[in-house]
């Protein structure tokens, strides 16, 4: 059956709950695919708006660092030239540029990942 169209009045009961169970499971995996992804751009987001937030800070300034959604950490910003950015998965990215290139690279992958997300590249995949 499977790469093969099937006329659905052909099949058996048994058959027709063996395709819809694989179509349900398909589905959940469609959903928590796009769930990631939604993630993944408000990671992004959220990593734009701490570059921005460094345009206006200068060298030695006091300031409190996320460890996790709910855990701070006070700290001293030593360079406000060079951004350490999340990738994934424990990958850091360090960016020397300058602080707008930065903004402007975080912008184009969270661009990537809402195209990517959207429903016309889906139908297109």
């Amino acid at each position: 059956m499977a790469g093969q169209p099937v006329a659905l009045d052909s099949l058996s009961p048994q058959e027709l709950v063996e395709v819809s169970k694989q179509l349900e499971t398909e589905i959940n995996g469609l959903v928590q695919h796009a769930v990631a992804l939604q993630q993944t751009a408000g990671k992004f987001a959220a990593a734009g708006q701490a570059v921005e937030f460094l345009q206006d800070q200068k060298q030695g300034q006091p300031l409190l660092l996320p460890l996790t959604d709910s855990l701070y950490v006070s700290g001293t910003l030593e360079s406000v030239d060079t951004v350490l950015l999340e990738v994934g998965t424990g990958y850091f990215v360090e960016l020397i540029k300058s602080r707008q290139t930065a903004l402007a690279q975080v912008n184009a992958v969270l661009d990537r990942h809402v195209a990517a997300q959207s429903p016309s590249a889906t139908a297109r995949a």
